[in-house]
């Protein structure tokens, strides 16, 4: 059965590192990346439904001064916590730490821009100091990043450059009716074919699910889900804290959720903070 759980969870491990790798090219521009989406690219009722949803989440003003962000993702497998990485982000200058403990048991810290990708990596308490060996913890470390914002931030990226967005009508599911937005995208990503799919609730206008084909998936495979679950209020926007996939016994979830307008700049310097 152990044997079982561990074959899952690295199943489920590599399928949210492939579902985000779209929002690598984006990232740079996540600070005001609005201004680059073109909206003639997409259809108007897919426009109007995501705009509803941003007036529900909070609206874009309210949402760009959020510049802080700071959090715990974890990955909980038939109810045992697998994964549990510490995020800090400051939006406006790219600074980022990120800290947990490695596949192979090593616990890292690791304070890094996203856009240089300068930075200093701790391993086991030891500064890094070889430039090949920290480049490969900061990639890792840039990776979390990539991968585990993706899972919280989803919904204030569909006016991003490069996305696409087209109606695909109501669907109810469990005897509630949503507005399904597909998303694709147009040369942004390292996997440009990637296709989403927004569920968004026609009374709350909030994203309660999203479905995903990857491109290197195979041809007939059908798309995984996951529903985004305990939308609460951090200051003026809101954040889904808790996302259930279909069919696995697995969930994500957030703990010590920060989102603010000022930044703990202490937290971007070497200090002993930890988890």
């Amino acid at each position: 059965r152990e044997k079982m759980l561990n074959k899952l969870f690295l199943m489920i491990s590599s399928i949210l590192i492939l579902t985000i790798s779209l929002y690598c090219v984006q990232e740079q521009s996540s600070f005001h990346a609005e201004n680059g989406f073109d909206r003639s690219k997409s259809d108007p009722k897919a426009l109007q439904v995501v705009d509803e949803m941003w007036e529900s989440l909070g609206g874009k003003d309210n949402w760009q001064k959020i510049r802080f962000l700071s959090y715990h993702w974890i990955v909980e497998v038939n109810g045992e916590i697998r994964s549990d990485y510490r995020h800090d982000w400051d939006r406006y200058t790219n600074d980022y730490r990120v800290e947990g403990t490695s596949r192979d048991g090593q616990h890292f810290v690791a304070i890094f821009n996203t856009q240089t990708k300068a930075g200093d990596v701790f391993v086991d308490g030891t500064r890094v100091i070889e430039d090949s060996t920290k480049s490969k913890w900061i990639e890792r470390a840039y990776g979390r990043y990539i991968n585990d914002s993706y899972w919280l931030i989803m919904p204030y990226k569909l006016n991003d450059p490069g996305v696409v967005l087209n109606y695909e009508g109501e669907k109810e599911v469990d005897s509630q009716v949503y507005d399904v937005v597909r998303v694709t995208f147009e040369g942004v990503g390292l996997t440009p074919e990637d296709t989403y799919w927004a569920y968004i609730g026609k009374t709350d206008r909030l994203m309660h699910k999203w479905e995903y084909l990857l491109q290197d998936q195979e041809a007939g495979t059908k798309p995984s889900g996951s529903w985004w679950k305990e939308w609460q209020t951090f200051g003026n926007i809101k954040l889904a804290m808790s996302k259930e996939f279909e069919g696995r016994p697995v969930r994500i979830y957030f703990e010590d959720l920060i989102a603010s307008a000022k930044a703990d700049r202490e937290i971007f310097q070497l200090t002993s903070k930890t988890f």
